[in-house]
Parts: structure tokens; sequence; C-alpha cells
């Protein structure tokens, strides 16, 4: 009986220090350099969302860019990724836009403003990659995505505060309520459900960007 236990006792350590090292290994990998193209961070083009985006109006950056970051996120986590069905980066979400926008602005209101800002020489900086855990299912519930910094980004969400607020929707629109983030993978389809999201890099990066 007491050898059985031993046993027993040495095989659970074994099994758990396996596990241990197989979590640290996938979070290492995780954590390693993505790959970037310089030219992929400038000549992003505003668009309008289709109604099952979540968003009304965004950026979207070169195919390639989106492309590129999911293949390299697909070899450094170990589990099924789908990527967004219209890969860009949110300018104004539809439920602010519904509730506090809307009596101001149309979406191609907001479109042409955004076009304003954005001019064609307009780039991004990338900041990140991220990692947001679903807090009700930590394990099923990932999104992935690149942070950047981008000053006219953040111009366009002022420029968009409503002179009469009362005119403008039930709401109240927030400018920070959402920072620059491009969704690369999720492990499901039901990528409006993260947003709003402004970016916690201490939490949120999880690894660097290098721009070739």
């Amino acid at each position: 009986m007491y050898k059985a236990r031993k046993f027993f006792v040495v095989v659970t350590l074994l099994l758990s220090v396996e596990l241990f090292l197989l979590g640290s290994l996938l979070r290492d990998r995780r954590s390693q350099p993505y790959h970037v193209d310089r030219a992929a961070l400038s000549g992003w083009t505003v668009v309008l969302g289709a109604p099952e985006d979540p968003w009304v109006v965004a950026l979207e950056p070169p195919a390639s860019l989106t492309a590129s970051l999911f293949q390299q996120l697909a070899t450094k986590v170990d589990r099924p990724l789908v990527a967004p069905r219209h890969a860009a980066l949110p300018l104004v979400m539809r439920p602010e836009y519904d509730d506090a926008l809307q009596g101001v602005y149309g979406a191609m209101d907001i479109q042409r403003l955004a076009r304003q800002e954005m001019t064609g020489g307009s780039t991004v900086e990338a900041v990140c990659v991220g990692r947001r855990a679903d807090p009700q299912n930590a394990t099923s519930g990932e999104l992935y995505f690149l942070a950047v910094s981008s000053p006219a980004f953040d111009a366009l969400r002022l420029e968009l505060r409503p002179d009469f607020p009362e005119h403008a929707g039930i709401g109240v629109y927030d400018p920070g309520a959402i920072t620059a983030v491009l969704p690369i993978a999720s492990t499901d389809t039901d990528f409006g459900r993260w947003w709003p999201i402004r970016l916690q890099r201490l939490t949120d990066c999880q690894a660097q960007v290098t721009v070739d």
C-alpha cells in the first residue's frame, strides 16, 4: 500500500511539472516578437461598416498585414483561432453611435471627417500584440489584437464630441471609451462582444512588434 501511494505521488508530481513546463513554453512562444512590414502601417482606408459589423466606421489596413499577423499568431497559440470576417480598426462603435452620435452625424459624415484626419500619408505606430481573456470563461474565450498609436485616431474621436449632446442621443459619447486596436484573431466568431476596448498596456500587451 505504501509503495502504491508513493508511486502515485511521484506520478502526480511528474505530471504537474510537465504541465507547468508546457504552460511556460506556450507562454514563451506567445511572448516572442511579431514582425510587421513598415509599409503596412500607412495608407489605411476609411470604410463604412456592414450591418453585421460591431462598428459604424473603421480603418481597414492592407490585407497583407492582417494575414501576416494571423499566420504568426497561429504558430504561437496552440488552439484553433478564427480571423475576423472584416478585419478593421474601429473608429466608432455601433452602440455609441446609436446612443450618443446619430442625432448629429450620419455614418457618411463620420467617414468624411475620418478621411480628412487620416490623410494618405497618415501612419500608425505599432505598440504591441495584445490578448484579452473572457472573464467569464478564460479557458475558451480569447481575443488577440494589434494595438497601435495614432494621433489621427485620437483627434477624430475628440472632434466627434457633439456641441449639444442633448441633440445627439440618449447616451453620453466618451472619446476615450476605445483605443486604437486592430483585431487579429479570436477563439470564436463573436468579435463584437470584446468592445469597448481601452488598452491597458501592463495587462493587455503580450508581445513586442518589430517593424522592418
